[in-house]
């Protein structure tokens, strides 16, 4: 596991339409492995390795879930939208960073106000995001102004990558660097000469799966197989049935989810190579949320797909947990399936008779 590239793309800001940082890394990482990295309209990442046999593609999505500045009052606080889905329990007193248009990033806080300001009634309301503002210890808006910070730019959660113990990792935006470092690692390792191989990095999944949908119909791929993370239901106040995802015990193959299901011969092939990897893998069903699998089976007629997911607590929040061990489980699996595809492979997953 490449610790030092997980941490660098979580830590690196890219909400939703603003991925550049991401791409940065990718790009440096893979540029001396990669036969060509090129990129959709949209700035989805493409990187090819080879050029003969089907042509198979590794996703994971480079955005995660944030904000963008929709007003700063005179006072100097800042208003924001939410980008993706977020819980707003799960928003205040968070510090946050705002990425100016220069690339700068201004350290800001979700202000909260004091329970000694507030009636018992108002202790028991959860607050909505539009009554939500972010402190950067200005005293006006000239002074954001002179910070760079402008209507429009966009804000995460503050970077705070952290190794605890032999397995837990947690960070921001673990949905789903971890996803681009699995690709990343995959694609530097996997030498498969019967298969062209794609690393793509997607944009703006969080808002509607849209670069999916745009890197699907550039690459146009023989099969492909989405890493992302899913619901881990073994804390407190989960329903393990709904969720019965755990770390530590392997990657998940998602059944279903609300705009994909995968293709069953592939899955098959997964649960061999869990067998020949020694590498556990879990199952599960997602009925409220969608991963780019939704785009990529879909596009020309159909594909093949599948989605592989990491077991993750506390997601769309300024802080994730995900476990090493699941991660390098889903490294040696996926790498096993690759190795092993070849032409006749394609054509079996297309024999639908």
């Amino acid at each position: 596991m490449n610790i030092d590239l997980l941490k660098n793309l979580s830590d690196a800001s890219a909400v939703s339409g603003d991925e550049q940082e991401v791409r940065q890394v990718l790009a440096r990482e893979l540029r001396s492995c990669a036969d060509e990295i090129t990129f959709d309209g949209l700035g989805s990442f493409v990187a090819r390795k080879g050029n003969r046999g089907p042509k198979v593609a590794i996703v994971g999505h480079m955005d995660e879930v944030g904000f963008m500045v929709k007003h700063i009052s005179e006072q100097g606080f800042i208003w924001f939208d939410t980008i993706g889905s977020w819980w707003n329990q799960s928003m205040l007193n968070h510090r946050v960073t705002v990425r100016t248009r220069s690339g700068e990033k201004i350290p800001g806080l979700i202000g909260s106000v004091a329970p000694h300001a507030l009636s018992e009634k108002q202790k028991q309301q959860p607050m909505a995001h539009d009554e939500m503002f972010i402190d950067i210890g200005a005293c006006s808006r000239e002074e954001v102004a002179e910070r760079g910070i402008e209507v429009g730019d966009f804000i995460n959660p503050e970077a705070n990558f952290a190794r605890w113990g032999d397995d837990k990792i947690t960070a921001k935006a673990l949905d789903n660097r971890a996803g681009c470092a699995l690709m990343a690692e995959l694609f530097q390792a996997v030498n498969n000469p019967d298969i062209t191989l794609y690393g793509i990095a997607t944009v703006e999944e969080e808002v509607g799966l849209r670069g999916a949908q745009t890197a699907a119909e550039c690459v146009k791929p023989d099969v492909v197989i989405v890493l992302d993370t899913a619901v881990a239901g073994d804390i407190p106040g989960i329903d393990p049935i709904k969720f019965p995802l755990k770390l530590g015990c392997g990657p998940a193959v998602m059944l279903f989810d609300k705009r994909y299901f995968p293709n069953q011969k592939l899955v098959a092939a997964l649960k061999e190579s869990s067998k020949a990897a020694n590498a556990p893998v879990q199952f599960c069903t997602m009925k409220t949320g969608a991963t780019d699998g939704g785009r990529f089976n879909v596009m020309g007629g159909g594909r093949p797909v599948m989605s592989l997911c990491l077991p993750t607590r506390y997601l769309h929040a300024n802080s994730s947990m995900i476990s090493a061990r699941d991660y390098e489980a889903a490294f040696g699996v996926i790498k096993h399936l690759l190795e092993n595809i070849n032409s006749e492979f394609i054509h079996e997953l297309n024999n639908y008779i």
